[in-house]
This record gives structure tokens, C-alpha cells and sequence, in this order.
């Protein structure tokens, strides 16, 4: 039996990008969120980090390493791109902030959508341990404009969309993270 794997020309991309990992099973749902670009050199496409989710080098396949079950399930990732990869350090150094203020975001929303789920468990839910300065509180949330919004709650809808009707949140409920501010 032959088998299909489709790749759109956004994932092949070289941008900071936020994703998501649905790995549907037969009796739940195991989620994963994630970020490209938030290395020291490169921004690599998206594809590139799911190749690595289930590289059986365990520094890079952070999917396959929660998952013991991993080969028996059925995987989406949904995804937004951000910023463009800039070989100037100083404007590579603000995007890769920005993607990871974008990523405890996301993260943040993923947690509201999935708490009164049953059989629905996000993996690395962001704690937000540690103290966070004023400056840098501040700093993160100028990253949270209306356009950014735009992009992550596209991802939150479609992700609501894809795990069911079991997902359909309070719509007053989602979207609290970038109202409250936190971070």
C-alpha cells in the first residue's frame, strides 16, 4: 500500500514560525507546541523540526520522547510564520525574543482549550516559573499586538477545529492570556 505525505510551500520556509503537534491515538489526544528559530545560528523550516520530533537521537525528538506509543497514532501540526531569519545578530536577537514571547503565548491559550478535556493532555505546558523583571514584562507584552493575536488565535481556531467539538471553549475564556498580560 502506498502512502501520501503533502507538504505546503509555507512549511518549507526559513521563518520563525509556532506550531502545534496533534498526535491523535485510538482512546486520546496528546498535543506538543513548539517554535522554530530559537537557536543560536540558523532558523531552520518547519518540516526540518518535524523530522527531528521523531529523530531517534533523543537531544532532538522531543515528540517521540513523550510518546512511548509514538508509531500507532495519526499526526497534524498547525502552524503560523512570524518573523523572516536575519543574518544580523541584533535583528535575529529581537525575532527569536519575539518567538518565544509568541511561543509562552500559544502555550498559554492551548492550556485554556485543553484543561476540561478528557483524554486531551498538552505535553509541555509553559509553568512560567521564575521571576520575570518589569523591563521584561514590558518587553514581552509590546510583542503582543493585534497582529500577532491575529496569527495566534488563527492557530488556536483551527487547532479548536481539529481536536472537535469537545474542544469548543468559552470564546470569553480564550484569548484571556493576552488580555491579562501574562507571561
Amino acid at each position: 500500500m502506498a502512502h501520501k505525505f503533502t507538504l505546503n510551500p509555507e512549511s518549507l520556509k526559513r521563518r520563525f514560525a509556532v506550531y502545534i503537534v496533534i498526535a491523535k491515538g485510538c482512546e486520546d489526544m496528546k498535543l506538543y507546541v513548539g517554535k522554530t528559530g530559537d537557536n543560536r545560528e540558523g532558523c531552520n523550516p518547519i518540516i526540518s523540526r518535524c523530522g527531528n520530533h521523531f529523530s531517534y537521537n533523543r537531544v532532538h525528538s522531543q515528540v517521540r520522547n513523550k510518546i512511548p506509543n509514538h508509531e500507532f497514532r495519526e499526526y497534524t501540526y498547525i502552524f503560523d510564520l512570524f518573523d523572516e531569519y536575519y543574518e544580523d545578530n541584533q535583528r535575529r536577537r529581537e525575532a527569536v525574543d519575539r518567538i518565544n514571547e509568541m511561543e509562552r503565548w500559544f502555550n498559554q491559550e492551548v492550556q485554556e482549550i485543553v484543561a476540561g478535556i478528557d483524554g486531551c493532555e498538552l505535553l509541555n505546558p509553559y509553568l512560567g516559573r521564575g521571576g520575570v523583571s518589569r523591563t521584561e514584562r514590558s518587553k514581552r507584552s509590546a510583542f503582543r499586538t493585534d497582529e500577532a493575536e491575529k496569527k495566534i488565535m488563527s492557530i488556536v481556531a483551527d487547532l479548536q477545529q481539529e481536536i472537535g467539538e469537545n474542544a469548543q471553549s468559552d470564546p470569553i475564556k480564550v484569548g484571556s492570556a493576552k488580555k491579562e498580560g501574562k507571561s
